[in-house]
């Protein structure tokens, strides 16, 4: 196998192709705040009315928001497989003689609870009378507590899926780095079924062949954002060009050049989002700003390498304490970072590129055009009462 270099693990590891010699200038990604979050659902309804409502695709949510930490479709789905990984072992480096990919395919009984552990929380209900508190600039967190993880497929910049597939029907668009999956290519082999660790690729029993999810590309190219961050009703979700940094040019106009909002949200000294599981190896490309209620303990499995040593250039010297910072930053944004959480659900256009003001926050699209401008902080007026009031 080739090596590649995995910035979110610090280091290189087996991949079985090349990497480009130099990054896309654009590449599909999203940060999703789930302190935001409520469990409602209408990004999976938006996505699947909008793509899998056929025959054959019942099972397949290529959205869906689990409640953590009992919640999993397919059942168990993150943890089976990091039972089966070594110390500082990604996926790749597991895979037997006869696979590229280390993975497993979730049986039927697996997928026939999409709404498993929703709403049950970690912990014991306390007492009656008893007072719950908590300090958590104390480090004193409640023991009742849980969150909900929207899930969708990463787009990964190390796809698994790609790398399994025999016939190669699996590819990475030039243009954005969407993962698609050609059905006149496929067999159905379910090889990339098998290895993706966040089991977004699904099988169809009706046609023969796999699907996946496809990023919303058609809306992608009309400049749109996906349905599920636009019909998400709790402004989540902010998505966009993860590859644009701070030495990027205008892209046109008025426009700014520099950073992409998500961009600065991810991979700027400020960083406040982090990639789910990245110790599977695969680069995913969402990232997801972490609960900070909940202990830094649970969330360095799920949201860092979670190895003794800590190789990457996230802040801290150890994981938890990349965690316990970026739990900090989530719960006191700086004025900078708080701008640009006003553009998540502002626009149903892609921002490229923005501009944070003592008071606004602006966003421009990818020719350039103003689609955002806001104030940061809502001006409150206060109306008489007896004015609006219908009381006597």
């Amino acid at each position: 196998m080739a090596k590649v270099y995995n910035p979110q693990l610090g280091r290189e590891h087996d991949y079985p192709y090349e990497h480009r010699q130099q990054e896309r200038d654009w590449h599909w990604g999203m940060v999703i705040n789930t302190n935001r979050c409520i469990n409602c659902n209408t990004c999976s309804f938006a996505c699947k009315s909008t793509w899998t409502s056929g025959q054959g695709e019942e099972y397949m949510w290529w959205m869906n928001v689990e409640t953590e930490p009992y919640g999993g479709y397919p059942m168990g789905w993150d943890m089976r497989l990091l039972d089966d990984l070594g110390p500082n072992e990604t996926i790749f480096e597991a895979a037997s003689q006869e696979e590229q990919v280390h993975g497993y395919v979730a049986q039927k009984e697996d997928w026939e609870y999409p709404a498993l552990g929703d709403d049950q929380v970690h912990g014991e209900y306390p007492a009656a009378g008893e007072v719950v508190e908590s300090d958590l600039e104390n480090d004193e967190y409640h023991e009742m507590w849980q969150f909900y993880l929207p899930r969708l497929c990463n787009h990964c910049k190390n796809p698994a899926c790609l790398a399994a597939c025999p016939r190669k029907a699996i590819y990475k668009r030039e243009e954005d780095g969407i993962v698609l999956l050609d059905q006149e290519r496929c067999r159905g082999y379910r090889r990339c079924v098998r290895a993706c660790p966040y089991h977004k690729p699904m099988y169809n029993p009706e046609t023969g062949v796999t699907e996946k999810p496809v990023g919303c590309y058609p809306r992608i190219e009309d400049g749109n954002v996906p349905r599920c961050v636009s019909s998400c009703i709790g402004k989540t979700r902010l998505h966009g060009n993860i590859n644009r940094g701070p030495d990027a040019p205008s892209p046109g106009g008025d426009a700014p050049g520099g950073r992409s909002p998500i961009n600065y949200l991810v991979h700027s000294d400020e960083k406040v989002a982090l990639p789910l599981y990245p110790q599977f190896g695969t680069q995913p490309q969402v990232f997801y700003m972490p609960p900070y209620h909940v202990p830094p303990e649970f969330l360095t499995q799920m949201f860092t390498p979670n190895t003794e040593v800590k190789n990457n250039e996230w802040p801290g010297e150890t994981y938890e304490e990349s965690v316990r910072i970026v739990q900090e930053r989530v719960r006191d944004p700086s004025h900078h970072v708080l701008g640009i959480l006003q553009l998540f659900g502002a626009t149903t256009e892609l921002i490229e590129t923005y501009r944070v003001t003592e008071n606004r926050v602006k966003g421009w699209n990818r020719q350039g055009k103003k689609v955002v401008d806001i104030p940061i902080v809502e001006e409150i007026e206060v109306r008489e009462g007896e004015q609006w009031t219908n009381q006597p």
